[in-house]
């Protein structure tokens, strides 16, 4: 596993250019989990979905670079069928009690407003998946329970995708994600501002049923560090420069960099070292903006090293840095932070969902592990826009 690796959620690929390397500029390695392990089969599924929606066209971008990504070990492909000894209680409880919340899946069922595609099936924007991502009981649930029996759309098969609402999609998605981020100890990553804010409403109820006295993990100092870096990383190479540069270049840049990143991440994680002892979310996130604002020299230091990095790489680049660049973006990754994946999906789990799981589970046992669960608690939204192309 590479050191700092994060996965990559709800969907089984990321279609922005942009928004990957972004992340392949913090992140040393990001792990999609799908089940279709032929890369030209994926393209070509995309690549039908554009007559429904040209947005999927964006995946083109990717599909040249994905072997030269592959063979670097940028990215890693996470089969499904893995975990499919699991039954996915967890992921699925949390999915229904998402489809019960009607703020939920309110925001979840209108897509189009945040510019995602999808595709039209008798009027309701759908989620198209495999079998190998639905667990059983969620498919059972959906095509008998009368609550949520107009969530399928269309039944598939092992061969052929099933058609969901875009609300259970998301459901599924996001809670079949943070159940295998646990799992692999890995920190949560999306693009989509959609899903990041329907996991902030996961954690809303979480918060709500959870106690926040408990001490904040290690893990959630290490993925602050990420954050940061990310938000300097995108002051060295903003989002229209992104889009110019290659996925050869970004690797060459990560090749160069690689030592620097490392110990920009050591460094500034000793400084943070007190936050360990803070005892709630709220407590950390004062801490953490006190801290920071102690923090600006070595932070530019570090920016015009990065930036020596970029200019020699493409000199056509101006030098220019931003005077203050970590204004606002604590706000954003302490609004991120979780608890770890686990604990997401337990504390969001609701009454009716609960009384299911303590029936088919060591409902204590499998409580106390992900409460004391050391995955890593920072969620991550990749801040370039999703522009149709």
């Amino acid at each position: 596993m590479a050191e700092f690796a994060a996965l990559y959620y709800p969907f089984s690929r990321c279609m922005n250019a942009a928004s990957l390397k972004q992340l392949l500029l913090v992140f040393d390695q990001i792990s999609f989990v799908d089940p279709v392990d032929d890369d030209q089969w994926r393209t070509k599924l995309f690549k039908d979905l554009e007559t429904h929606d040209k947005q999927f066209s964006q995946y083109q971008d990717i599909h040249p670079a994905l072997p030269e990504l592959l063979d670097h070990g940028c990215v890693r492909r996470i089969d499904p069928a893995k975990f499919s000894h699991k039954n996915r209680m967890l992921a699925v409880e949390s999915a229904l009690s998402d489809l019960r919340d009607s703020r939920w899946l309110n925001l979840a069922s209108n897509p189009r407003k945040y510019r995602m595609p999808s595709i039209d099936i008798n009027g309701c924007c759908s989620w198209q998946i495999f079998r190998p991502k639905l667990p059983q009981r969620f498919l059972d649930v959906l095509a008998t329970d009368p609550a949520f029996r107009s969530h399928l759309l269309e039944e598939g098969d092992d061969w052929s995708s099933w058609s969901l609402s875009y609300a259970a999609g998301s459901a599924i998605g996001i809670g079949l994600h943070l159940e295998i981020a646990e799992e692999l100890g890995i920190a949560p990553v999306t693009d989509s501002e959609l899903h990041h804010k329907l996991l902030l409403l996961k954690i809303g109820r979480s918060l709500e049923s959870t106690d926040q006295t408990m001490p904040i993990p290690d893990d959630a100092i290490r993925h602050l560090m990420v954050n940061i870096a990310s938000t300097m990383l995108a002051e060295v190479l903003p989002e229209d420069r992104l889009r110019e540069i290659t996925f050869e270049e970004i690797i060459l840049f990560r090749h160069n960099t690689n030592v620097l990143r490392k110990q920009f991440i050591s460094d500034i994680e000793a400084r943070l070292g007190q936050l360990r002892t803070i005892p709630t979310p709220q407590e950390w996130i004062v801490a953490g903006r006190q801290v920071l604002s102690s923090l600006q020299t070595e932070l530019r230091n570090y920016q015009a090293e990065f930036t020596s990095h970029r200019d020699k790489i493409w000199p056509r680049m101006a030098s220019t840095l931003n005077s203050v660049f970590v204004s606002g973006s604590l706000g954003a990754v302490a609004m991120s932070y979780i608890g770890g994946p686990g604990k997401a999906l337990l504390g969001s789990i609701g009454g009716a969902s609960i009384a299911v799981l303590q029936t088919s589970l060591d409902w204590r046992a499998e409580s106390r592990k992900l409460l004391n669960s050391s995955a890593p608690s920072i969620s991550y939204l990749s801040r370039v826009a999703n522009n149709v192309k």
